[in-house]
């Protein structure tokens, strides 16, 4: 048992102008560096045809990332585990500049692969897990057992879970998968949540003029002492938003934990004066309890 972690090239010179604005998808955490991918060209693999080959080529070819090799070949291995090749092996991986002056600089990637198998699923399983049980988690995943085994639609469930959890008030709430792999190419997938505490509204804030902030009080639907439902600002914001002058957006509210007394207070700054910023703490990840034995 084995545990597993989680075109033709243009000139230089006539590619550098199109590259600032041509980043399909830009996964660059610095927009003032990183490499354009021009093209992308892959050896080694066993059963893949020319067609397979050019879907998964095409899904990095005219991306931009950081310059990171590890990084970089860590998201070819995400393309190949994508499609069910979740033992692949990524032999080597070279990038060769074409104009280092370019920013971001336009590279060659030539990637030696081992797929591998196609594996399958063999089963989902949840431990920890009490708010919920095991058939609703299991129903946010949209693989069934015996599918291919694509990574990027587990990842896609975990995240439908973490909403889940987020819309009953588990703000600190963690899931951390672990993959094992079984016999006949099949993989299970171990899930171990830490659900946290469950949150309770407290108080809301809104820094604005009266008028404005007594009408968006009115429109707040979301009681002191309710559970907290994370994904109720995305719908708050859909109803006020004509209410307002200028555009709102989830990142305009500050969600601020109460730890001790297990509540969430929402603040709303529209205006910048220096009441609304004295009174607005920064969210702080709280501590949990102890629970190991000694």
């Amino acid at each position: 048992m084995r545990r597993n972690g989680w075109f033709v090239v243009l000139p230089a010179l006539l590619l550098t102008p199109f590259l600032h604005a041509g980043c399909a998808p830009d996964h660059r955490s610095n927009k003032n560096s990183g490499w354009f991918i021009a093209d992308f060209a892959i050896t080694g693999t066993q059963t893949l045809n020319s067609t397979e080959l050019s879907k998964i080529k095409s899904k990095l070819t005219g991306s931009c990332v950081d310059e990171d090799s590890d990084q970089l070949e860590q998201r070819v291995r995400m393309l190949f585990q994508d499609r069910g090749y979740f033992l692949v092996e990524v032999k080597s991986l070279s990038t060769k500049p074409m104009d280092p002056l370019a920013v971001p600089k336009p590279v060659t990637v030539e990637a030696e692969v081992l797929e591998g198998p196609r594996c399958r699923l063999a089963d989902i399983r949840f431990e920890g897990n009490r708010a919920f049980d095991t058939g609703k988690l299991r129903s946010a995943f949209p693989l069934q057992k015996g599918e291919l085994f694509e990574k990027d639609k587990l990842s896609a469930g975990l995240e439908k879970v973490g909403k889940l959890y987020g819309s009953q008030g588990f703000l600190d709430f963690t899931a951390v998968p672990e993959t094992q792999d079984e016999a006949d190419a099949t993989v299970m997938l171990l899930v171990t949540i830490d659900e946290g505490t469950q949150y309770r509204m407290g108080e809301l804030k809104i820094f604005a003029k009266k008028e404005l902030a007594d009408r968006l009080m009115e429109a707040w639907r979301l009681p002191k002492g309710a559970v907290f439902d994370n994904s109720y600002l995305d719908k708050y914001v859909g109803e006020v938003s004509p209410l307002l002058p200028q555009a709102l957006t989830r990142e305009s509210f500050q969600v601020v934990r109460d730890c001790p007394n297990a509540s969430v207070d929402v603040r709303l700054p529209l205006e910048t004066t220096s009441a609304a910023l004295a009174q607005s703490p920064k969210d702080i990840e709280c501590e949990r309890p102890d629970t190991s034995t000694k």
